[in-house]
């Protein structure tokens, strides 16, 4: 049975309601009597409808009556008879009462992540979406294509035991003509190991193309999965013609003065956009349509003596360039008054009056952003808070997206925002650099080349690489990431990575260009405070982590780098090996630790670490409690056994957390018990200090 009754309903009915309110607006510019009008509220009569029958299925009355309520208000509207018309305010308040009965159903995955899905008419042939069960799909995909991958390698393994089977078949034939006189029957024994070099051969031709066909379908079923989280633009269109008419409505100049007039234009809304960007773009543009209305708009009086049209005009529109969105919200109002912001930085001391005045626009709106100013001498309930722009720089810095501003005085404002298209795939360049391998965002890379140390030109203030004539601020990316075992300041690249994001460029020295990739990017958990740099990871074909970079951190990071021009030995780092049977929790503690200056490796399982350590000496073990096989107590109380690892400290880090339980991990010859539900990075990085010594 359906754990949750109403959980298509849900997803329905906000595409009802973007339809209703969506009509519903229409109206107010519709003719009396015009055919559009009528067509209008034919299709509101028919979504009415069907909502009101789909909440009767699930039982939801108080739906159900709602629905029933706006049929009625609207078959006034259909007569057409002046007398039974009722407010389109009205309209609109049964359109809100659904929605906040909705909201007390609880938010479906979709709704939580602020997506929405595309008008019922244009819908009608399109699944439903619940993004956590689209990114579940794209994470299980994406998982049994790095064990396609894994297979893959395990062809090769075969290759090379047919290479074995045939030097034995050579030796035998060898020592047959060499005149061994032994009892062997050669020419059985030759003729046996030739036929299992051909069974061998065509093992594994069969393995390689059945590998090939299954890479070939997951890479096609992963495109397809990604395509589903991607939402059109023209979901939030709705909403936000909605919210200008409100923001109109409530930023009156005088008390019974009528509302004022605004048109929202909209275009490009078949673009299509991942469901977390377009969320982030929704809270944005909500409160640039809300600016322009409560500060850029003039009132109709100052419109018309200025030449310009009563109704105020605000156009946002979408469009893709290159791999990424770049959305943009144009007023025709008065334009950003520069002097008031300036004015407002001084007074708020955020700037002095010499550094005020040596603003641009985009400067003093950036500091406004950040600092929340207004230029309002009062607050109303629609601005005076300088709340506004604050909310646009956050969804910016989120995204890692560019923002531009232009305004002219008396013309009018553009607020355009650059940002990709999706937070979770995109393609990729992949690199090594040291014993890291990351990606960088394609469209953050101007182009690769070959270098020598002889090519850069280095300077206590930074290091350089010429291109083209421009000096261009080089670093090793491995340095960028703290991961060299020494300075290598004198060291010969083999390539550089030329970066140009924003209007900024950089180039980073890698060991190695390991090609292209679309990378799924899986988020760093919330308690690893990574490097800004990182900002996710993905898996390659093996299943290990690779992290994903932000060209901008990482260009800014290449800018501030003094130059390295004496090496300068660093400490040796500590080893530890990191036992957890959960990725997340291996790159979580990997990622912790490696920022404190550890070198880390990982093991999926008990067994494993136990061939690991064996192998190379390590400082610490940090051990996971239940794992499938051998379980962490079991680890701690076999290694303190073994006289070549007995003296290696263990801490354990689980979720069991009773007093019982610590008491176990204690014995079994634990230094120090993390308890996950109560994870700390602080305690958990001193419990490790304490073991190493």
């Amino acid at each position: 049975m359906e754990k949750d009754p109403f959980r298509y309903f849900r997803i329905e009915a906000r595409e009802i309601l973007d339809v209703l309110s969506q009509g519903i607006l229409k109206l107010e510019t519709r003719g009396a009597s015009s055919a559009a009008r009528k067509a209008d509220i034919d299709r509101l009569l028919r979504a009415s409808h069907t909502l009101k029958g789909a909440a009767g299925v699930v039982g939801h009355d108080a739906i159900a009556k709602l629905a029933h309520r706006m049929e009625e208000l609207l078959a006034g509207h259909a007569r057409d008879d002046g007398s039974s018309r009722t407010p389109i305010s009205a309209l609109l308040d049964v359109v809100d009462a659904i929605a906040s009965e909705l909201t007390a159903l609880g938010a479906p995955a979709a709704q939580a992540t602020g997506a929405a899905t595309a008008p019922v008419e244009k819908n009608a042939e399109s699944v439903r979406l619940d993004l956590l069960e689209v990114d579940g799909v794209l994470a299980s995909i994406a998982d049994v294509s790095a064990r396609l991958a894994s297979a893959s390698a395990s062809s090769a393994g075969l290759v090379r035991v047919e290479l074995a089977v045939r030097k034995v078949e050579e030796w035998l034939a060898a020592a047959k003509y060499a005149g061994d006189r032994s009892s062997l029957d050669w020419d059985t024994v030759i003729e046996t190991v030739g036929h299992l070099r051909g069974e061998l051969r065509v093992e594994r031709e069969a393995l390689e193309g059945v590998i090939d066909g299954a890479e070939r379908r997951v890479r096609e079923a992963l495109d397809d999965a990604r395509r589903l989280r991607l939402l059109p633009a023209e979901t939030l269109f709705a909403e936000l013609a909605r919210a200008a008419r409100d923001a109109a409505a409530a930023d009156v100049t005088a008390p019974g003065a009528p509302p004022r007039r605004v048109e929202l234009e909209t275009a490009g809304g078949d673009l299509r956009l991942d469901a977390h960007v377009l969320g982030l773009l929704r809270d944005a543009l909500l409160q640039l349509v809300r600016n322009a209305i409560a500060h850029a708009l003039e009132p109709e009086t100052e419109r018309r003596s200025g030449g310009k049209p009563a109704t105020g005009r605000i156009a946002i529109r979408f469009e893709l360039r290159g791999s990424r969105a770049v959305v943009t919200c144009r007023d025709d109002g008065r334009g950003i008054d520069v002097e008031a912001v300036r004015a407002a930085l001084v007074a708020a001391g955020l700037a002095s009056e010499q550094a005020a005045g040596e603003m641009d626009v985009a400067a003093l709106v950036r500091v406004a952003m950040r600092r929340g100013v207004t230029t309002r001498a009062s607050a109303t309930e629609l601005a005076g808070r300088g709340v506004g722009l604050q909310v646009v720089g956050s969804v910016i810095e989120r995204l890692r997206g560019e923002l531009t501003v232009r305004t002219e005085a008396g013309r009018g404002t553009t607020f355009e925002l650059d940002v990709p298209v999706s937070m979770t795939a995109a393609a990729a360049l992949v690199v090594e650099a040291g014993d890291v391998a990351a990606t960088i965002p394609l469209d953050a890379v101007a182009r690769t080349t070959r270098v020598a140390g002889g090519d850069i030109a280095r300077s206590p203030e930074g290091d350089a690489l010429s291109d083209g004539g421009e000096m261009v601020r080089f670093a090793s990316l491995a340095r960028v990431l703290r991961r060299e075992g020494k300075e290598l300041g004198h060291r010969d690249f083999s390539t550089a990575v030329l970066l140009e994001i924003g209007g900024l460029r950089a180039a980073v020295g890698v060991d190695r260009v390991l090609g292209v990739a679309n990378e799924v990017v899986r988020p760093i958990p919330a308690p690893a405070v990574a490097d800004p740099i990182v900002v996710g990871a993905s898996l390659d074909g093996q299943g290990d982590p690779r992290l994903a970079l932000d060209p901008r951190s990482l260009v800014e990071a290449v800018r501030r780098l003094p130059g390295a021009l004496r090496p300068t030995p660093l400490p040796e780092r500590k080893s530890v090996l990191v036992i957890d049977d959960s990725l997340t929790s291996r790159m979580l503690e990997r990622g912790i630790l490696e920022a404190a200056g550890y070198d880390v490796t990982t093991a999926a399982s008990a067994e494993e670490a136990l061939e690991v350590a064996r192998e190379r000496r390590f400082a610490v073990f940090v051990v996971d409690v239940e794992m499938p096989g051998m379980s962490g107590l079991e680890f701690v109380a076999h290694t303190r056994a073994d006289p070549m690892l007995g003296a290696t400290p263990a801490v354990l880090v689980t979720s069991r957390a009773s007093a019982e339980d610590r008491r176990r991990g204690l014995a079994a010859g634990a230094r120090a018990y993390i308890v996950k539900g109560e994870f700390a990075q602080d305690e958990f990085l001193d419990a490790v200090r304490r073991s190493v010594g």
